[in-house]
This record gives C-alpha cells, sequence and structure tokens, in this order.
C-alpha cells in the first residue's frame, strides 16, 4: 500500500476525526453500570464478544461489500447493504448511533473529498461503514486495510469508552488491545470470504444492554 494511502487510512482511523464517534458506548455504558462486567477481564471478554459476533459477523463482511460497491460505483448495491446494516441494528441507541455519526462523516466528506460530493447524495441514510468505505476507495486503500482500519478504530474507541466508565487504567486497556490482536486477523480473514447468507449476528446480551441503556439514570455516552 501506498505511503499516502497508509496515513490516509490512519487519518480516518483516528479517535481525532470529528464525526463524533467517541460521544457512544454501544451499550458497555449499562453493561459495566449494571455489574455485568466488574474487571478488566470480564471488558475484555465482552468486547471479544461483540468484536467476534458482532463485527465479524455483520459490520465487517458488509464493509468490504460496500467497498466493492463504491469501486464499481454500484449505487443499487451501496443502498442495498447500506439498508441491511440498517437493519440489523436491533435496539434504537443502535440505529441512531449510525445514522447519526454516519451523517457527520459526510458532512466531513463535503469539506474534505472535493469532486465525490454527488457520489454523496446515492444513499439516503449513510452509515459509518458505508463512508469509511467511500474514504478508503478515495484514497485507494486496498479492501483488507479497509477492514483492519475500521476495526481498531472500534476497538480503541470501546476501550476508551470502558476506561471512562469504570476504574480501569490505560495498562489493562493496553493490555486488552495487545491480547485481541490476533483474533482481529482472524475475524478479518473470515470477514473477508464471508458468503452473504452467512451474515448475520446473535448477540442478545449486546441488544439488552443498549435497550437498557436508552434509560438508563445517568450517562455519560450519549443515548
Amino acid at each position: 500500500m501506498k505511503t499516502c494511502s497508509l496515513l490516509s487510512l490512519l487519518h480516518i482511523s483516528s479517535p481525532a476525526l470529528p464525526i463524533g464517534a467517541f460521544a457512544y458506548s454501544q451499550g458497555l455504558e449499562y453493561t459495566l453500570d449494571a455489574g455485568w462486567c466488574k474487571q478488566a477481564k470480564d471488558v475484555e471478554a465482552w468486547i471479544s464478544g461483540v468484536l467476534n459476533y458482532g463485527l465479524g459477523g455483520v459490520d465487517l463482511p458488509v464493509l468490504a461489500r460496500l467497498h466493492r460497491a463504491w469501486l464499481e460505483e454500484d449505487q443499487a448495491a451501496l443502498e442495498y447493504w447500506n439498508g441491511m446494516l440498517l437493519a440489523f441494528r436491533e435496539t434504537k441507541e443502535l440505529y441512531l448511533e449510525d445514522v447519526q455519526v454516519g451523517d457527520a462523516f459526510k458532512q466531513w466528506h463535503l469539506s474534505q473529498s472535493k469532486g465525490h460530493e454527488a457520489k454523496l447524495d446515492w444513499i439516503e441514510k449513510p452509515t459509518v461503514a458505508a463512508m469509511y468505505a467511500l474514504s478508503s476507495v478515495i484514497s485507494e486503500i486496498p479492501v483488507e486495510q479497509t477492514l483492519i482500519g475500521f476495526t481498531w478504530a472500534w476497538l480503541e474507541n470501546q476501550i476508551t469508552a470502558a476506561s471512562k466508565a469504570m476504574p480501569m487504567g490505560q495498562t489493562d486497556g493496553q493490555r486488552i488491545i495487545r491480547h485481541l490482536i490476533p483474533m482481529i486477523e482472524d475475524v478479518i480473514e473470515r470477514a473477508m470470504t464471508m458468503e452473504d447468507h452467512e451474515i448475520g449476528s446473535g448477540l442478545a446480551g449486546l441488544a439488552m444492554s443498549s435497550a437498557l441503556h436508552e434509560h438508563q439514570y445517568s450517562r455519560l455516552f450519549r443515548s
């Protein structure tokens, strides 16, 4: 991969990207508040489960298809897979996060991606994955590296959320990241070869925590 493309991947994967992803915990805040995760090892188990069965089962294989659709300028495929991703959002909170952060990503594109403005109207409610895939295609980032960057950005956000919502130090957070790096490689490899009919997830705990977070009395993160 070209140096310019690599730097662009680091750019769109940075927590400093002004799209507001840091404001959400994806139900993790309720999980910690309810005592479902009490220690760093519990947080690692929770995040690894969501990584393996949530991101790996839905977001990443769909991201790969969105990347291909942008490359081929296939608007019908973009609308289909973007809609499919939203259909998999099991709670209002998860749905709104995707469309709100996705819209913020779209506004970022309008200010940064000159010459591609017309494409931003191809999808009515763009998801984060759809906008991330567009960034990757514009910057000539290959699909596998696109999945790596997307996963890394998600993982860092989850670790940051856990560190804010419970007394977990930076050392514990970095230890979790180091432990999950081999899993990331396996999850991405599986997502790259997944057939359409294999896409899916069944994380009842995540759906419950997200739904209950919508009514949590005191929150650090948006719902």
